[in-house]
């Protein structure tokens, strides 16, 4: 059985999303209340990476141009289109807020 690229394509793409995504969900599952010093200072950024990846692949925009056929008509037409966000960085700026937070209150700076 012969699976089509196209659908290869698709394929590929949602896994990739989806991965994309747990990372978020992953960062903001952790407990930072519990860490040590050094690894909250890794979280912190962790989390600032993550809200630069986050805000740079929602902010994608595309263009294509594609024809068609139908009805007895060729046609010719160009799309724009924004890319999807597949993170919240609003959640994680607020975490990063908290975190920063915690890490003055230990006397930490980062």
């Amino acid at each position: 059985m012969r699976v089509p690229k196209n659908t290869l394509v698709c394929i590929m793409l949602i896994i990739l999303i989806c991965g994309c995504a747990g990372s978020s969900k992953d960062l903001l599952a952790r407990d930072y209340l519990h860490m040590s010093n050094d690894e909250l200072l890794t979280y912190y950024h962790q989390l600032s990476d993550e809200i630069d990846r986050c805000v740079s692949s929602s902010n994608r925009t595309s263009v294509g141009v594609g024809t068609g056929f139908g009805l007895g008509w060729l046609g010719i037409g160009l799309g724009v289109s924004k890319g999807v966000p597949t993170c919240n960085p609003d959640e994680l700026r607020r975490r990063r807020v908290a975190v920063r937070l915690e890490l003055q209150h230990r006397g930490v700076s980062p």
